[in-house]
């Protein structure tokens, strides 16, 4: 038994067979990619990186099973925990340099990666299991919600939310740990009391799924209200948009055919460090913002149309809650009244922002000419409007 301490869980303690994967050469590549990208240039206290998020998600996941245990002991069974905490150690071995700054540049997704990063380190991944198949490909269907083991367990894929939910392990750190490095306090929740509140209820179909003690409505509120403060104030923060496209740019001249390479060895070679004293854009800073809307396709057609090779275009889309009323919701069990109902029912602050979004129209200009551009971009603007 090894521990680490950290900035928000304190003491975190590892078994011996997950200090294996945690000393792997494709775990401690997390040290040198950043949580945020390019969020520290804005926030200089943003510099924290996915190995330490790593670590925290392994933790918040571990009170998580141990609560909802708690809470409905029949949810029990043997393994689980291993299971989880295993999970969220690799959840994030596949992500590119800069994390999602980069995600266009690879022609596979984070969680696409993983399946090879999982063989090339399988020699360091134990977790026991009585479900018959290769300990790699159980640790991969349930991460990625598919496969036939996966599929004829409701069990399994009740255990894939508690990292690939709307409450899950992943958001539970990452909130509270961007907020804190970044110095800002919009993404203040209540942690505790969430997990506190964790339950297994029955949804239309008789699957269990993760659900949420009436007492832990407030904290629900919380959490959602801190998403929408964070992804307006730091995740979508314009300039760090505006580094996100120059990156890729000078990216696609730097790597060969513009593109990450395929090879999973090859790609685990790359980190930030790689990359950060080549970019041009980050000594050179010529752009500047000059619009920043609320998304307006009209506006969008006709300003890439007569001044599009003068501009770039950002229309950055992030969903808070929900996008209409067949995706998924947080439930929530009622014993005064016997009843599971959707969080929405329960709580007005709830019910007036489960179908925001952020949707935004932003340009970008050189800074030799910004000021003309603008001014014609908003006669385009005003006609329209």
């Amino acid at each position: 038994m090894s521990s680490k301490r950290d900035q928000i869980h304190g003491e975190i303690f590892f078994s011996d067979a997950e200090m294996k994967i945690i000393n792997s050469r494709s775990f401690e590549r997390l040290r040198h990619i950043k949580q945020l990208g390019f969020v520290e240039y804005i926030f200089p206290g943003a510099s924290h990186n996915r190995y330490q998020h790593s670590l925290g998600v392994c933790q918040c996941v571990t009170e998580m099973y141990n609560t909802v245990v708690k809470n409905c002991p029949s949810f029990y069974r043997e393994g689980d925990l291993e299971l989880l905490r295993m999970m969220a150690l690799i959840h994030d071995l596949g992500h590119s340099p800069f994390s999602h700054a980069s995600e266009e540049l690879s022609p596979l997704t984070h969680e696409e990666r993983l399946e090879d990063i999982l063989d090339i380190e399988r020699k360091n991944i134990i977790v026991p299991n009585d479900y018959g198949i290769d300990t790699c490909d159980l640790l991969y269907q349930v991460y990625l919600g598919e496969g036939v083991t996966y599929l004829k367990d409701s069990h399994l894929i009740t255990l894939h939310s508690f990292l690939d939910g709307f409450i899950d392990a992943d958001k539970l750190d990452y909130l509270e740990r961007d907020a804190l490095n970044c110095g800002v306090k919009y993404g203040v929740l209540d942690r505790q009391a969430l997990i506190n509140n964790l339950t297994i209820a029955m949804d239309k179909n008789r699957m269990e799924i993760l659900a949420l003690k009436k007492e832990g409505v407030q904290a629900l509120e919380s959490f959602i209200l801190a998403r929408y403060y964070m992804f307006n104030q730091v995740y979508t923060h314009p300039i760090e948009r505006l580094y996100r496209l120059q990156f890729c740019e000078e990216m696609k001249e730097l790597l060969p055919n513009g593109k990450y390479p395929d090879d999973t060895k090859k790609f685990l070679t790359l980190d930030d460090t790689k990359y950060v004293r080549k970019l041009r854009f980050l000594k050179n800073d010529n752009y500047e913002l000059i619009f920043d809307s609320e998304y307006d396709n009209d506006l969008k057609l006709k300003v890439n149309r007569k001044l599009g090779n003068l501009v770039l275009c950002d229309t950055v889309r992030k969903r808070i809650f929900r996008n209409d009323s067949e995706d998924s919701t947080v439930y929530i069990v009622d014993d005064l009244y016997d009843r599971v109902v959707p969080c929405s029912k329960v709580s007005p602050i709830l019910e007036g922002v489960e179908y925001a979004s952020i949707h935004k129209l932003r340009y970008y200009a050189e800074k030799s000419v910004a000021k003309e551009v603008k001014s014609e971009l908003l006669k385009i603007a005003k006609g329209i409007n």
